[in-house]
């Protein structure tokens, strides 16, 4: 992934963007759900912004003639047939940092760039940290314990703490090391599973790499931070969740797919393999089966997928996007491009 400075190639300009939308009435910018308005405000000048009535892919084909730009929120699946629906195509944004739904070959192929907004860790961490004391202070129990008259569960119970235990990273990367700032500050030994981290790069950051079964077997605080690949899939499963530390804490600030299914979650927290268990992503999003038992149990908390979404965090990442899609559109290089190698290829559609 690459930082550019912007360059003077030629390509797409705003003006013929503005004569195209008046040649084609179809010409306009595709959002696959519902976006911020900062895009309208931003980018209605440029031409009109369509917003799908489903992320499925024969929705999104059914739009994608005309359509200049994508911005693709939440995991609807964007692939090659989806992308060759619409020729006029030249950006596929994405909103925060991750672009798993995003078939990056495909479009790397056809020499469309993909940006995105990688603005989430300090909000990301913010939020783990919260959620993990949330947890271990066990909030929701002793404020049930007031309002029902049970005072005296003070004496006989213990909320937990931080106070040098371990804490176990899952993905190093910069929400990973925002986390680690964050936690470090609780005074707990920090260490960390990231095979495509530097030993360097963790020392920087104040953090021990371990593999994962040893930072399973000694965590008393585990959260997850690594993007989604066939690598990590299901990387949280039912053997691995055997080698989890007794009475550890677990939260899920990734992507729900790390975790293989909710069933392992519920029974390690009814064994008291875990003492804890947040999640703000899901492996089915929004979670259809909200009977099952995880959901109902007193050491769960979960949240909609919104805890990294703060006013100030929408409102970066939205600028940010809508800055890179004028500069591509414009003939320049964008700040945040996950496959940048479109900029030099034949194919690359912003010459168009």
């Amino acid at each position: 992934l690459m930082h550019y400075a912007p360059s003077n190639q030629n390509s797409f300009t705003q003006e013929s963007i503005k004569r195209s939308s008046l040649e084609h009435q179809t010409m306009h910018i595709l959002a696959t759900t519902p976006i911020d308005p900062i895009f309208h405000q931003e980018l209605t000048s440029l031409c009109p912004i369509v917003t799908a009535e489903s992320d499925d892919p024969e929705t999104l084909k059914g739009h994608m003639p005309g359509a200049i730009c994508m911005i693709s929120r939440g995991l609807g699946w964007v692939g090659a047939e989806v992308m060759d629906a619409g020729d006029d195509l030249r950006i596929i944004t994405r909103t925060g940092a991750g672009y798993e739904n995003l078939d990056i070959a495909a479009a790397t192929q056809r020499g469309i760039p993909i940006l995105f907004a990688p603005l989430l860790g300090p909000a990301v961490a913010e939020a783990t940290i919260a959620m993990m004391l949330f947890l271990t202070k066990r909030l929701n129990y002793w404020h049930n314990a007031l309002l029902t008259g049970q005072w005296d569960k003070r004496i006989s119970e213990r909320p937990d703490e931080f106070l040098q235990k371990v804490y176990g990273i899952v993905g190093l990367g910069r929400i990973g090391r925002d986390v680690a700032k964050r936690a470090a500050a609780f005074d707990v030994k920090l260490i960390a599973y990231d095979p495509f981290v530097s030993p360097e790069t963790a020392t920087e950051a104040g953090v021990e790499l371990v593999d994962l079964e040893k930072l399973l077997a000694t965590s008393d605080f585990i959260s997850l931070h690594a993007l989604v690949t066939p690598e990590t899939r299901g990387l949280i499963n039912r053997s691995n969740i055997g080698k989890i530390k007794q009475s550890a804490y677990l939260v899920n600030f990734a992507r729900g797919a790390l975790i293989d299914g909710l069933d392992i979650l519920y029974e390690a927290l009814e064994e008291g393999r875990l003492a804890g268990v947040g999640l703000d992503v899901f492996p089915e999003e929004p979670p259809t089966n909200l009977d099952h038992p995880l959901f109902h149990h007193p050491n769960f908390l979960g949240t909609p997928h919104v805890l990294a979404s703060t006013s100030g965090t929408e409102a970066r990442c939205s600028h940010s996007v809508c800055r890179d899609v004028r500069s591509v559109l414009a003939g320049k290089r964008p700040q945040w491009c996950v496959n940048p190698e479109v900029f030099e290829a034949q194919n690359y559609r912003g010459q168009g």
